[in-house]
């Protein structure tokens, strides 16, 4: 049997805002927070437009350390298409560095309406998130697109 390996396409950035995060307090699945979508930029070779302001992350830190990154926003393509974004990951800070960094992987789903974006229904996407711990208000999103 042959396996097909996968590769992975950088399909583009998206530069997000973000307000101070609301601490929501301890719950069954961890400590919980709300952090508001204030708005950003999207530029790629596959996509280009913006983020729009009203969407949010909500994540949970669980007893292990771990977070569990969940946010749902929308974005504009240039063209006025509306495409939502389902974005699930895992943040997990390396112990024993000196400047601790989150590592935070996701994959995105994206629901877009028929048209020109729709082939975003039809693909798998990996992305990284780079965000100052200590300063939340600039995130940094990088899809890419698994061939």
């Amino acid at each position: 049997m042959r396996f097909d390996v996968p590769r992975a396409e950088f399909a583009f950035e998206a530069r997000v805002r973000c307000a101070p995060p609301q601490l929501m307090g301890r719950t069954p699945d961890g400590v919980s927070q709300m952090i508001p979508i204030l708005g950003g930029t999207i530029t790629g070779p596959k996509l280009s437009g913006e983020v729009l302001a009203g969407g949010a992350d909500w994540p949970v830190t669980r007893e292990d350390g771990v977070t569990i990154v969940e946010a749902h926003y929308g974005i504009r393509a240039e063209d006025g298409t509306i495409i939502q974004v389902f974005n699930r990951g895992l943040a997990i800070i390396e112990r024993g560095a000196a400047q601790p960094v989150p590592h935070i992987r996701t994959v995105p789903r994206f629901v877009a309406p028929d048209g020109p974006h729709s082939w975003l229904n039809r693909r798998v996407f990996v992305g990284t998130v780079e965000a100052d711990p200590n300063d939340l208000s600039n995130v940094a999103v990088r899809i890419f697109e698994l061939l």
